[in-house]
């Protein structure tokens, strides 16, 4: 038997909750993606395909090889206008042996009565909502065959091996599910850190005070900090690497990872992610500009990423001493001979939401010794280094997208990275919502500086042609 995970399909109501693409969202701590690839494990699925949409670099990331569960992962990209069953059909000589395909966010969820070997009984189900088909199974080809045909299979479904189906179709399914599992549910299934009788899950390096009181249910994951007079729970799901200051009390709530809660609060009913405050009644997000209330956390760096920072860093500090003096002696013959000058323009900016930023523009369209020297020594994304060096931009990435022509291709990006230097500054047919969301996949240490070279280089050489 193989499984497909299909995980192309945007989901709206998910962008809402984060960065995190929507199969890495957490039911109780865990990713989505774990729960299905933990019940390929308990079946002896061998080969499990994945299909990728946005957020395909920490889709991948998160389960590699497969090697965590015993199994065979690959992966490939969706086709804009395949839909998932039309693929299965075309390829339904692969499903000889069976297939379990998952292509929403659909959670299995395990009744009291239900077995691992419940699977080794299931019949040939589907089971779908709003004329979308979030999971099917056959356990040979005639099987999958007729389910791909349009037959239903068994009328029970999952439900005859004590499965509910359960369509995380919004937010407030998905708050849902998370306080289901704080209820006792989550013991149904293998989970991190330690679990008691009082129905708490608590993981690893959690600082709680003397003075903080964990009410269960609740659940817990690592590396979190509690101030003193906190109260967390009952009810309460609290994600990694969450901060909680002291005198506030959370119930009946969900915290996701990397957030920072004040003093003096009392949360119930909500999912906070960074400085999110979404209802868990309707869905509505409020986005809270006061840090002291609550904030995103930054994550750890990790090695890789500070070894980029660093040499990137040394890099442009090189160039830009490089350029600083012919930029001294060019720039007032620039503005002289009014070939052009830098203006101010606003930008997306991924911390603070708009950034105003010197970009240069010519103002008459003649040839200039002085203009194609300007260009060569690539002095025009001096103003750009020299916030780059300030941490403000990044030295390579994407290019920055101005507000409000270029508000349509940031809503897309799952990552945005705006850099002095991208792929535009040396192929002039780039197609930036394309090579944004390439460079978000690929990014590395060894494309950053392929891409400042090639920037250079190109503008060294092709400056008389721009």
């Amino acid at each position: 038997m193989k499984a497909v995970f299909y995980t192309a399909d945007p989901l709206a109501w998910a962008d809402d909750l984060g960065g995190a693409p929507w199969p890495l969202l957490p039911v109780a701590n865990r990713p989505l993606l774990d729960y299905w690839l933990e019940t390929c494990a308990e079946l002896g699925i061998g080969h499990v395909q994945v299909i990728l949409g946005e957020g395909a670099d920490e889709v991948e990331k998160f389960s590699g090889g497969g090697a965590r569960w015993g199994v065979e992962i690959q992966y490939s990209f969706a086709r804009a206008s395949e839909q998932p069953l039309d693929y299965l059909k075309a390829t339904s000589d692969r499903w000889e042996d069976g297939l379990l395909f998952i292509g929403g966010a659909f959670f299995l969820r395990r009744r009291q009565a239900y077995t691992p070997s419940g699977f080794q009984t299931l019949e040939a189900c589907r089971h779908g909502a709003d004329g979308k088909t979030w999971f099917l199974y056959g356990k040979n080809g005639d099987e999958v065959k007729a389910l791909l045909d349009g037959h239903s299979g068994s009328e029970r479904g999952l439900e005859q091996i004590h499965i509910h189906p359960f369509f995380i179709d919004g937010i407030p399914a998905y708050f849902d599910i998370n306080m289901k599992m704080v209820m006792g549910e989550f013991s149904r299934y293998v989970t991190a850190g330690f679990s008691t009788v009082d129905g708490s899950s608590v993981g690893y390096n959690v600082l709680t005070p003397p003075s903080a009181h964990l009410k269960p249910p609740l659940i817990i994951g690592n590396d979190c900090r509690f101030g003193p007079m906190t109260t967390i729970g009952g009810k309460a799901v609290v994600a990694d690497h969450v901060i909680v200051d002291s005198h506030t009390e959370l119930s009946n709530c969900l915290i996701l990872q990397d957030t920072y809660i004040g003093r003096n609060l009392e949360v119930s009913n909500k999912i906070i992610s960074g400085n999110r405050l979404i209802s868990a009644v309707d869905g509505t997000v409020v986005e809270i500009d006061d840090s002291w209330i609550v904030a995103q956390n930054r994550p750890d760096m990790r090695t890789e990423d500070l070894v980029r920072y660093i040499i990137l860093w040394f890099l442009a500090f090189c160039v830009m001493l490089v350029q600083v003096i012919p930029f001294c002696i060019l720039y007032p013959l620039v503005r002289l001979t009014r070939i052009g000058i830098f203006k101010k323009e606003i930008f997306h900016d991924p911390r603070t939401g708009y950034i105003s930023l010197l970009i240069f523009h010519k103002l008459e369209n003649r040839k200039s010794i002085v203009y194609r020297l300007f260009l060569a020594g690539t002095l025009d994304r001096l103003p750009l280094l020299l916030l780059a060096l300030r941490g403000r931009l990044f030295v390579c990435g994407q290019p920055p997208m101005r507000h409000p022509i270029d508000d349509d291709i940031v809503s897309q990006l799952p990552h945005y990275y705006p850099a002095v230097f991208s792929y535009a500054n040396y192929n002039k047919d780039s197609d930036r919502l394309v090579d944004s969301l390439w460079y978000a996949h690929i990014r590395s240490l060894f494309e950053d500086v392929k891409i400042l070279i090639k920037s250079l280089l190109y503008r060294f050489f092709r400056a008389g042609s721009m």
